[in-house]
């Protein structure tokens, strides 16, 4: 009987692709962006993973090498660009939480072999401030970071950190600007001794990343990694 329900509701609310919102069977995308979703590969930084020309002797980019980050390591599941950065700016600014849902998904069934070789104490998402989240009605970072605590078996730590400054919007700031928009914006809490997970939707230039980072070194853990489902590269 639960079989021929849920046949019936697949043909009366078939679901619809996150990315361009197609019908689709019982996948999060349909026919054609499915098989564009795909991890990202290639040489990458071995701190920022950004994008890199050759896999070259110190497998750092230029950023890293000049300026290393308050992170041991960060990864992008995705490349932003094609379906997961259609399915995310439709969660995000269409309001669509499926869309991000089937992202966070997604990113969880396929994290880094590193990262659960060496799964971290507590899994904690990056906070929007108390405002810009009654105006939205949700935290995409949280959603992601639920579903990557659930695929590690681990703690999710919603908690552990504060956005403390209610800072404008990233997008369409440099790199100089995104980090002094967000310098001193987190304060963190129960980190002490901890090996910790930062999880955000979109990784683009590393500034938020390093800024909770730093927080949560100040509170005491003892290992800081970044994940986020999308990457958006930038030239090494």
């Amino acid at each position: 009987m639960l079989e021929i329900i849920r046949g019936f509701v697949r043909l009366t609310w078939p679901r619809r692709c996150a990315a361009c919102g197609e019908p689709c069977a019982d996948a999060w995308f349909c026919g054609v962006c499915g098989p564009l979703v795909a991890p990202r590969d290639g040489p990458r930084c071995v701190t920022c993973d950004a994008a890199l020309p050759t896999l070259g002797p110190a497998h750092r980019c230029g950023r890293c090498l000049e300026r290393p980050p308050p992170f041991e390591r960060a990864w992008g599941v995705f490349d932003y660009a094609g379906p997961v950065g259609d399915a995310v700016r439709r969660g995000k600014y269409g309001r669509e939480i499926a869309c991000l849902r089937a992202v966070a998904r997604v990113a969880a069934a396929a994290l880094p072999d590193d990262l659960r070789a060496e799964p971290p104490d507590r899994v904690v998402p990056v906070p929007l401030h108390p405002r810009r989240l009654r105006q939205r009605g949700f935290a995409p970072p949280l959603v992601v970071a639920h579903a990557v605590a659930r695929a590690l078996r681990v703690p999710l730590a919603r908690r552990a950190l504060r956005r403390v400054v209610d800072t404008p919007e990233q997008a369409g700031l440099g790199d100089t600007a995104r980090r002094r928009n967000v310098r001193r914006a987190f304060r963190a809490q129960g980190v002490d001794g901890l090996d910790v997970l930062v999880v955000d939707d979109v990784l683009t230039t590393g500034a938020t990343a390093a800024a909770v980072a730093e927080a949560l070194r100040r509170a005491g853990a003892t290992r800081v990694r970044v994940l986020a489902a999308a990457c958006v590269d930038r030239a090494p």
